[in-house]
């Protein structure tokens, strides 16, 4: 799941305050103890957002977190599903025109704004064609224990199947010992529908007993066969987009390919 940034909670700043700063990062590390690392927000924002914060002294503290949290431009593959949602209607806050909100609304998440008087508010009301919409808002890392529970108790994930078929799906191993049983494991593989494909052999792991080794973000499941004697291992790139659904995939993956 993704956040997405409330561009108008920087509209006309020309500063941006410590506690502001301080707030963010609280609610990115009260965010990674449920697996969320990323808001959305768009390129023009972004710039301008990462310029507010590089004029501080303390910058250098906050550069790594910053680069970690904040991906543009809004549109993801999850947005782009929802996107005629968004073009078909006007969307206002106060009479003024919004994306980021408008997007946590639609997409069932919750919307990041920058600390400040008109932004502390647990949830803020947006229009949609003049009808009131509420949306979840964060600037506390309060907010974040409050929404994200609720929100991902009430998410059922919805798997996407991958549009490639299994003769188009690439497959890259090392050239290695074993290179032979990998290669034969993965063309079975990759009939799995949420298989995008193989890119890359694991190092081996002789002592792992675990078919699925790690999930891993973007949608990346290391395996390892178990039943070789050096446990030849493999990275499989599925159409997981959240850690959630990688590992309902994982899950999938065990119950067919997880035997000898």
């Amino acid at each position: 799941m993704d956040l997405f940034f409330n561009e108008l909670s920087i509209e006309g700043r020309e500063t941006i305050s410590k506690d502001s700063v301080l707030a963010l990062v609280e609610v990115y590390q009260a965010l990674r103890k449920y697996e969320i690392t990323t808001c959305r927000i768009d390129s023009i924002n972004n710039q301008k957002l990462l310029q507010l914060i590089q004029d501080m002294p303390a910058f250098s503290n906050v550069r790594n977190f910053y680069f970690s949290f904040f991906r543009s431009p809004y549109e993801s593959q999850t947005v782009e599903t929802q996107q005629d949602e968004y073009l078909l209607h006007e969307w206002l806050y106060n009479g003024k025109s919004c994306i980021g909100l408008p997007l946590a609304a639609i997409l069932g998440s919750a919307a990041l704004s920058l600390y400040g008087d008109d932004w502390k508010d647990e949830f803020i009301d947006i229009t949609k064609d003049g009808d009131i919409n509420t949306v979840r808002n964060i600037c506390f890392k309060q907010h974040v224990d409050l929404h994200i529970p609720q929100i991902q108790l009430s998410e059922e994930p919805e798997l996407i199947e991958c549009d490639l078929q299994s003769k188009d799906k690439k497959i890259s191993l090392r050239s290695d010992h074993g290179v032979d049983v990998l290669a034969d494991f993965s063309k079975r593989l990759i009939k799995c529908p949420y298989v995008i494909g193989i890119i890359n052999s694991l190092p081996f792991n002789s002592y792992e007993r675990k078919f699925i080794r790690k999930i891993r973000e973007d949608g990346l499941i290391e395996i390892v066969l178990p039943w070789t004697d050096k446990g030849y291992g493999i990275v499989v790139k599925t159409t997981g987009r959240t850690i959630k659904e990688t590992e309902m995939i994982g899950k999938i993956i065990m119950e067919e390919y997880g035997g000898i």
